[in-house]
């Protein structure tokens, strides 16, 4: 069956959280310059953390803002620094501003102008996507967030939302990190890797069906 339907992760896939951040995380009083991407790394894992958290104990929904603030106290605390609370709600809303991969427009200008239909398939609250999604020059006609169904990525509850939602059975999902892709492919999900760290999988019979640098390789999958 042609393809109809396109479903990008966001935090990874679509936009360059690090460099988005660094600048930032790079205010923190005492944090040296040299400490901002182990400070970063420690906070983006820790974010993942208790969104995994939320998963396995089944006592409802962590937003993902609350995940996102969960970890930077715990970051903050690790490092032994601390900032004030007009600091620490700047630092959880740069997440809401990230800045777009370089070829992300031109693949989204692209995949619209071959018919196709176009969402965000996140992790994030529906209102950070929201927000994120005006980012970008070509509007997305759909966009599926963790809230929606109450549990993250890699959770199968997550791929089936574009089939419950849209009645579409078959789609691809351009995952940005390993997890990601498992997820998508423990579905039954097609999935593009936009492979930017040169990661591999940690169980190798999930591995991606395509994989490239960057999103530019979605362009060449019919």
């Amino acid at each position: 069956m042609p393809l109809k339907l396109i479903t990008f992760d966001a935090f990874s896939a679509l936009l360059d959280y690090r460099s988005s951040l660094l600048p930032a995380v790079a205010e923190i009083p005492d944090l040296s310059a040299d400490r901002a991407s182990q400070f970063l790394e420690m906070w983006r894992s820790r974010q993942l953390a208790v969104a995994a958290l939320s998963n396995a104990l089944q006592r409802g929904r962590i937003s993902f803002h609350d995940c996102t603030a969960f970890a930077l106290d715990y970051a903050l605390n690790r490092f032994a620094l601390s900032v004030d609370n007009a600091m620490r709600d700047d630092l959880i809303r740069a997440w809401y501003s990230l800045t777009p991969w370089p070829e992300a427009d031109e693949v989204l200008s692209a995949c619209r102008a071959k018919g196709l239909r176009l969402a965000i398939l996140s992790n994030g609250d529906h209102d950070m996507l929201a927000t994120l999604a005006r980012q970008f020059q070509t509007s997305f006609d759909d966009i599926f967030s963790s809230e929606h169904c109450g549990v993250y990525k890699p959770h199968p509850d997550m791929y089936a939302m574009p089939t419950r939602m849209l009645g579409i059975d078959e789609y691809l999902h351009v995952a940005g990190s390993p997890n990601d892709v498992i997820g998508a492919q423990s579905a039954g999900v097609s999935c593009y890797w936009s492979n930017r760290q040169d990661d591999r999988v940690l169980l190798p019979e999930f591995a991606a069906d395509h994989e490239g640098p960057d999103l530019k390789g979605v362009l060449a999958i019919k």
